[in-house]
């Protein structure tokens, strides 16, 4: 399943509702009713250093990267992010 490692965003289900055109004549206000359409929205995920992270956790990881190589250390640890 494609889910960021360290935040688990993934997929999900929204309502999409398109604006629709009618002509008034025609049945009404329901004439110009818009369909409303299941949609799934997915995370924009990246490889990294073989992990799946979200483009907001990709900059955390990077810059905690970053920051180790400049104190010449080679575990960096990552931040967990909490959940709301």
């Amino acid at each position: 399943m494609l889910v960021c490692d360290i935040c688990q965003k993934g997929m999900r289900k929204i309502s999409f509702s398109r604006h629709k055109k009618g002509s008034s004549g025609a049945g009404g206000t329901w004439a110009l009713r818009a369909p409303i359409h299941k949609r799934i929205q997915r995370p924009n995920l990246h490889t990294y250093k073989g992990m799946l992270f979200c483009t907001k956790c990709l900059r955390l990881v990077k810059q905690t990267s970053k920051m180790g190589d400049a104190n010449k250390t080679k575990d960096v640890e990552i931040p967990k992010q909490v959940i709301l």
